[in-house]
């Protein structure tokens, strides 16, 4: 109990000390213009979140199906036996002793 009233007596003397005038208006300030600059760029995600891409009604899903395909195709992005594309699978070991033809 003592140490509390210790330490209120020595919080009292320190408020007395401490004037609204000395707080930094610099500080606040910038933390002021560092707020406005977060709002704006929450404002630009939200309107990129909010476009509207306008997609035709008119598109055969079959034709871009194919159309996939075909890229997976050129890519090398077939799938193999398991599901997992061939990209990452595991490479396959060789005997490295016979492709060089080493005695």
């Amino acid at each position: 109990m003592p140490a509390l009233k210790t330490a209120n007596k020595e919080l009292k003397g320190m408020m007395k000390t401490v004037k609204i005038q000395d707080i930094d208006i610099n500080c606040l300030q910038n933390l002021q213009d560092e707020m406005m600059d977060l709002m704006d760029v929450s404002n630009e995600i939200q309107e990129s979140l909010g476009r509207s891409y306008n997609v035709p009604d008119d598109i055969d899903e079959e034709e871009l199906m194919g159309e996939l395909d075909a890229l997976e195709t050129d890519m090398g992005m077939e799938i193999e036996g398991d599901g997992v594309p061939s990209y990452l699978q595991p490479d396959k070991k060789s005997d490295l002793d016979a492709d060089l033809n080493l005695p």
